[in-house]
């Protein structure tokens, strides 16, 4: 008895690539959509949507244990502005990338920030939003008014 054919085989050549470029032009559209548009790369090894967390720490960013007051707040602000434009982090990654510097106090205020607004919340606001709520937190008006009058 002759084996039976699969239905699912191509009969000839013309077939067969038929099936061929409907496979790839499927995977690229699915690709497409998981991974976002990979002309932002621009031959960078950056994610299509921004860096990785290694890429983040290889630009050297400074934890924050949340004690200098005002003069450590700043300069810590300033490097981690800096490692954000050097490391390309997209928007939506910021706020975890940063979390991730805090130690000590900064650490427990921000899991306090974190209980209080919610995880959701915390995390999708932006870098900004982070950066003025810590300046509330580490920067009394006191001693702004301080470093204003001696500089």
């Amino acid at each position: 008895m002759p084996p039976r054919r699969d239905p699912r085989m191509p009969t000839n050549e013309a077939e067969l690539q038929g099936i061929i470029a409907a496979a790839i032009a499927q995977y690229a559209a699915s690709h497409a959509e998981t991974s976002g548009n990979h002309s932002q790369n621009h031959g960078n090894n950056n994610p299509p949507n921004g860096c990785t967390y290694k890429q983040f720490l290889d630009c050297k960013p400074v934890n924050l244990d949340g004690t200098g007051g005002v003069v450590a707040f700043v300069r810590w602000a300033e490097k981690t502005e800096s490692v954000l434009r050097m490391s390309k982090c997209a928007p939506e990654q910021q706020v975890t990338y940063i979390s991730g510097l805090f130690l000590d106090g900064a650490l427990s205020w921000w899991n306090f920030q974190v209980q209080t607004l919610g995880e959701a919340a915390s995390y999708a606001m932006s870098s900004n939003e982070l950066k003025e709520l810590m300046r509330r937190k580490y920067c009394s008006h006191a001693e702004i008014q301080k470093l204003e009058t001696k500089f």
